[in-house]
């Protein structure tokens, strides 16, 4: 697993854009001006973490998957998945959240995904079904009726784009009237998981298949 971290370094920018506003030819560094933040903005002065899935193979949930979603034969060698460990509900437990790429299982509004709880057996639960997901996906500092937030951005297929809030509702998990469609979305803490680049990955053959590699023959 891989970890990136970003610095939203609002405070830089002001002096920058004060620095090149000044007729006479004052630097940014030059600048002794002060800028304060409004609190809003100093919310948003934080470093947000965006971490890779993992990169290791997991045959017993890519045989699964490939159960799941009926995946033929011919297109298990091309189908793509992607997951990361995420502890949704803080029971010190990690929840998987796995999306499929491929022919049978995206379409022209996106992935298919899954939310999996896993027994010491390694037999998996699916706790939440998506269909039309792109990633990456926001697990958000917020918790609602003690599940946190999910959030992942819509568009393709003639939709409108935007993002989709998804509040865990008792009985009726993250897909219920509780979720919420916005185009632009305000600012929420939290962790970008499955934060792949998907196209570099595809050019790269940097990702993971419902057929181990040690299995997969040339086309």
């Amino acid at each position: 697993m891989k970890i990136r971290y970003y610095g939203v370094i609002i405070a830089a920018a002001f002096i920058f854009l004060s620095g090149c506003g000044n007729s006479g030819g004052e630097t940014a560094e030059q600048s002794t001006e002060e800028h304060y933040l409004t609190p809003e903005e100093d919310a948003k002065n934080e470093t947000v973490m965006e971490e890779y899935s993992e990169d290791a193979e997991f045959p017993e949930l890519a045989s699964f998957l490939a159960d799941y979603y009926k995946v033929p034969g011919e297109y298990l060698q091309e189908t793509r998945y992607y997951y990361n460990y995420t502890d949704l509900n803080e029971d010190g437990i990690s929840e998987i959240f796995a999306v499929v790429i491929g022919k049978t299982t995206s379409d022209g509004k996106g992935d298919s995904a899954l939310i999996l709880s896993m027994d010491q057996e390694k037999e998996f639960e699916v706790l939440e079904a998506f269909t039309g997901l792109h990633t990456p996906v926001l697990i958000c500092d917020e918790m609602v009726n003690g599940w946190h937030t999910i959030v992942y951005p819509v568009y393709g297929g003639g939709q409108d784009a935007g993002y989709r809030i998804c509040r865990y509702k008792e009985g009726g998990g993250y897909q219920s009237e509780e979720s919420e469609f916005v185009e632009e979305l305000e600012w929420m803490p939290g962790i970008h998981i499955l934060a792949d680049n998907l196209i570099n990955d595809m050019d790269e053959g940097d990702y993971l298949t419902l057929v181990p590699r040690d299995e997969v023959t040339e086309q």
